[in-house]
């Protein structure tokens, strides 16, 4: 009986792996852009669009799905350059959808970062970008193709480039940064400890505090650091203090087995 059982659950498993297999072959079955730009020509013929082909690849925007497309437009059925080209293609040097002061609306899709978007369209830098074409977008922050999120890295090649006291630009705001930075990579921690721990138990929690940090954290796009700061303080001392609970219950739970 055991081995039968075995048996079915190794079926299983590998159907499933067959099956994911298939499906995310299928995303990119017929994607034209995909099959041109991984050339191995490029490395050569355009270094530029070869790497930046290399840093989609594998990244959180090809696990999601989110191809050449769905930033460039253009048609992935038509192999032919110029036709794959032709019809809603969106370049950065044209007012399209990749355009530096378009790229807010089109990460902030309502299929992708829309709560993002909300926030970035209340703080200074998306009044600036708007105004004087000045203020930073999201891949000056994140990248394009591979994006990175909430690495105190990004304060140091970013922020600081405007922030300093060279130029006298709230100076101070680097350092309040990167202590918000670091202070919800801890509340990301716990945040995950929590989903794992009330999973089962108390699915509702793990459904607020995700809500909670989400909100708090998606915030940080309006850069309003002083606000931010405070809240991302309340938010780690709750995060601490349902871990607190958790580890007491998970204590109480080993006695009873024991």
């Amino acid at each position: 009986m055991f081995i039968k059982k075995s048996l079915y659950r190794i079926k299983f498993i590998f159907l499933t792996v067959v099956f994911i297999g298939l499906a995310t072959s299928n995303i990119y079955a017929e994607d034209a852009c995909i099959d041109c730009h991984k050339d191995e020509k490029f490395r050569v013929q355009n270094k530029k669009l070869f790497d930046y082909y290399n840093t989609w690849k594998n990244s959180t925007h090809d696990i999601a799905g989110v191809t050449c497309v769905n930033c460039h437009g253009g048609d992935p059925a038509k192999t032919d350059k110029d036709t794959a080209h032709k019809d809603g293609f969106s370049s950065p040097v044209v007012s399209g959808e990749v355009f530096y002061k378009e790229i807010p609306q089109t990460c902030g899709s309502s299929k992708c970062h829309e709560g993002v978007l909300k926030n970035f369209i209340e703080s200074k830098h998306f009044k600036a970008l708007m105004k004087e074409g000045k203020g930073p977008h999201c891949a000056t922050c994140h990248g394009s193709a591979n994006s990175e999120i909430y690495y105190t890295s990004i304060i140091a090649r970013t922020c600081e480039a405007c922030h300093n006291e060279d130029t006298e630009i709230y100076p101070e705001a680097t350092e309040l940064a990167e202590k918000i930075l670091q202070r919800l990579n801890v509340s990301h921690g716990y945040k995950n400890w929590i989903r794992i721990f009330y999973s089962d138990k108390d699915p509702a929690k793990v459904k607020e505090i995700n809500a909670l940090y989400r909100e708090i954290a998606d915030s940080w796009h309006k850069f309003d650091f002083l606000q931010i700061d405070e809240k991302s303080k309340e938010l780690l001392n709750q995060l601490k203090s349902v871990v607190s609970r958790g580890l007491i219950e998970k204590k109480k739970m080993k006695k009873i087995k024991e």
